[in-house]
């Protein structure tokens, strides 16, 4: 039997029995479905994560001491965490030995931050971050102005009520007009807005697009009641060369600020990207760890679904077998014959799973999540559509080819 005439015959078969064709491929198809959805979305993840969130929320060459770390891998037990909390807040002074820790730091900014609404008239814009930044706020977390203009150290040295706005709160508050020069309402204080932000956009948009950025004088004036504190203490070096070294440089300082004898922890917290992308490592290798086992759960139970159907299917066409072996068909032609049909019912679900996938990660995209089609995972998902429907019709196919004819014709 020629090959694509198995196919052929293979696709008949198929369209004759809908019913037992589609118990046979929906095993399949949730298998390779979840394989591709998940995928799609792990690559999405990891290409965003590596690329666009760890700097958006760190910046490039960039460190930020805190009060504690913002992300820890590994198991950090309840005492440890309990110790954490009682590191002290970071105050001005610590500020002034970061700068003389690093004085070859391309920008250095220090920033504190609250949540609340913003308003101008009618219009109001709830969950923002207001964000009481240094002269070198915008510059050194990369934020670019896209109407207006930013912060300058003339804004914060005289504690001027301005504020550059994100372009979420833009569109909400001034849907027809600019909003440069406008005045708006943030925790029972009134701003004028000088600048707005270039859009963000994507899954971490609101680290940017809903925020409210005002001179870090006028924040402890006007927002806070925690005179003199921060909330984090950034540094931007010029190369990532320069990031390590300047690290350990602020971290002995500090210590030696805080006299913290050699045995001591630290009592502050330094935040890279590293830390948020060894982080997203780890949660990647679990996913990728369990998501064999789950798709091969998947596909066992395709394939010994594909098993039944097809010796089921030897058991109807018992006549069929015999007659064609009457008339000259050889074993091999009718264990091709079957292993063809179950090789396409597979890779027809497999086919099924690949769109559904792929329709999944679509939808997972439009909502905000990033998702990548991973062209490798499109090739295994068929390679392993292929290989279900061969052991899954090797026994039918070699109890179909050994039929003797006579016994197969006299079947009732």
């Amino acid at each position: 039997m020629r090959f694509w005439e198995g196919i052929r015959l293979s696709l008949h078969q198929v369209w004759a029995q809908k019913l037992k064709s589609f118990f046979a491929l929906l095993g399949i198809s949730i298998g390779i479905t979840f394989l591709i959805a998940v995928i799609a979305i792990v690559e999405g993840m990891n290409s965003y994560v590596r690329d666009d969130f760890a700097s958006s929320l760190f910046g490039v060459n960039t460190f930020t001491v805190v009060q504690r770390p913002s992300i820890q891998t590994g198991q950090v037990d309840e005492a440890e965490r309990r110790r954490q909390r009682r590191n002290p807040e970071l105050r001005m002074r610590d500020v002034e030995v970061v700068r003389a820790a690093v004085p070859d730091a391309r920008y250095l900014a220090y920033y504190a931050e609250s949540g609340g609404s913003v308003r101008r008239g009618q219009y109001e814009r709830r969950n923002v971050r207001i964000i009481g930044g240094s002269a070198q706020y915008e510059a050194v977390q990369g934020w670019k102005v896209e109407e207006g203009r930013g912060l300058s150290p003339i804004d914060d040295n005289q504690s001027l009520s301005v504020a550059v706005i994100g372009s979420q709160i833009a569109e909400r508050l001034f849907p027809t007009t600019s909003p440069i020069d406008k005045q708006i309402r943030a925790r029972g204080h009134r701003f004028r807005v000088v600048g707005v932000l270039e859009s963000q956009g994507g899954f971490v948009g609101n680290l940017r697009d809903a925020a409210v950025l005002i001179p870090f004088e006028t924040f402890q004036r006007t927002v806070t009641s925690r005179r003199l504190e921060v909330d984090g203490i950034t540094v931007k070096m010029n190369s990532i060369e320069q990031l390590e070294p300047a690290m350990a440089e602020v971290e002995g300082a500090l210590r030696s600020e805080r006299r913290l004898r050699p045995s001591q922890p630290n009592n502050f917290g330094i935040d890279t990207s590293s830390d948020l992308l060894s982080a997203w490592e780890t949660v990647n290798r679990v996913l990728m760890t369990a998501l064999p086992g789950l798709v091969g759960i998947s596909l066992v139970v395709g394939g010994i679904v594909i098993m039944n159907i097809m010796l089921l299917s030897v058991t109807d066409r018992t006549r069929e077998i015999g007659l064609r072996k009457s008339l000259g068909a050889r074993r091999r032609d009718i264990l091709l014959q079957f292993l063809t049909e179950a090789s396409t019912l597979s890779i027809v679900g497999a086919a099924l799973g690949i769109g559904t996938g792929f329709g999944l990660a679509l939808i997972v995209e439009r909502l905000g999540l990033p998702a990548a089609v991973s062209v490798p995972a499109l090739i295994v998902s068929l390679l392993l559509g292929l290989g279900v429907g061969v052991a899954s019709g090797l026994y039918p196919a070699y109890r179909a080819a050994r039929l003797d004819p006579i016994e197969a014709l006299r079947f009732e």
